[in-house]
């Protein structure tokens, strides 16, 4: 039998789904005043799993969480609810456990987010704000999404959701990713390496979903930006480090991009005295964009599936080889 630690709010939303694994778990759960518990009792032997989601990332108890993963004599499963490696909370556990299984469900919720971020801009919603505040009757003019063009950086899980979305709008997409693999949602794939600034002018919104690696990290600086249209739109819901963030403002300054959307920053929380705060061309989010009901959902239906993949011998879904967080630190 295995102590399963997660949240304490995760434990009671899961405890009907839990019951039948009663012969392989004893759940030992965490509150947000790091209160540790053993709601059925038992006390287990052959080690450790745990489920990380929202209700611990942003928990008071997060620390505690941490320090009670990396004390464990044997931390056999860690099931995580983020798609990326980088974090180093998350490089910790990952060298450590003997089993990691990573989670891309929230690729749709991420999406909703960009079109979110997409229809406002080209929908022109900030003068429409500003029209019903003025009392205005005024006739906005704005652009359709049939009528962009994408580029895309990281044509994964999320960008392959993003992509999906827009075609079915009718935009032209470009996805960019290192396997050169076609994709449905892409009316054309480029690799990292071929990406020129005659692609980046062609946009009218560029997205980065891409990872956090040596590789990626600063990859929209000062000559990037340069290379955008006037009018043009960049988002970020990947990495606050793929971007230079003094070459964005100053970028925005000059009006290519004319806008940014962020939900991920370089510092996190970001300090109260960055100017990105009030930015008049940057609209910011705290990086919640997979911050669903729904998304939650999926990831507690991966965690239950792979607890029964666990629980029978069977492969875990998403398991992520140790390979993958020796190569976030080269």
């Amino acid at each position: 039998m295995f102590d399963c630690l997660m949240h304490h709010n995760s434990f009671v939303r899961l405890e009907a789904q839990l019951k039948p694994f009663a012969d392989h778990i004893s759940p030992l759960t965490i509150t947000d005043s790091e209160q540790i518990g053993r709601p059925w009792g038992e006390t287990a032997t052959d080690g450790l799993i745990a489920y990380g989601n929202a209700d611990v990332w942003f928990s008071p108890a997060s620390r505690a969480f941490a320090r009670t993963l990396y004390t464990a004599p044997k931390l056999v499963w860690f099931q995580s609810s983020a798609a990326g490696l980088e974090n180093p909370f998350l490089q910790k556990v990952g060298e450590k456990a003997e089993h990691y299984t990573s989670s891309h469900v929230q690729s749709d919720a991420i999406a909703e987010w960009v079109l979110w971020a997409a229809f406002d801009w080209f929908g022109n919603g900030a003068q429409r704000r500003d029209a019903q505040a003025r009392k205005e009757w005024e006739r906005v003019h704005f652009r359709e999404i049939s009528a962009t063009r994408w580029l895309i950086f990281g044509f994964g899980h999320i960008g392959e959701a993003v992509g999906r979305r827009i075609k079915g709008l009718g935009g032209h997409v470009t996805g960019v990713r290192r396997t050169g693999h076609v994709s449905p949602f892409a009316d054309h794939m480029l690799h990292p390496d071929h990406v020129s600034p005659d692609d980046i002018a062609l946009a009218d919104a560029v997205l980065l979903c891409a990872p956090h690696t040596p590789q990626t990290e600063s990859m929209a600086d000062a000559g990037f930006f340069a290379a955008m249209k006037e009018g043009s739109l960049f988002m970020n819901v990947g990495r606050g480090a793929l971007v230079d963030e003094g070459a964005l403002l100053a970028a925005l300054d000059r009006g290519r991009p004319a806008h940014a959307a962020l939900d991920v920053t370089r510092e996190e929380p970001l300090s109260s005295d960055s100017p990105i705060w009030t930015h008049p061309n940057v609209t910011l989010t705290a990086h919640t964009s997979a911050l669903t009901s729904e998304s939650r959902a999926r990831n507690d239906e991966l965690f239950l599936e792979n607890l029964g993949n666990f629980a029978n011998g069977n492969p875990l879904r998403n398991r992520v080889r140790r390979e993958a967080f020796e190569a976030q630190m080269v």
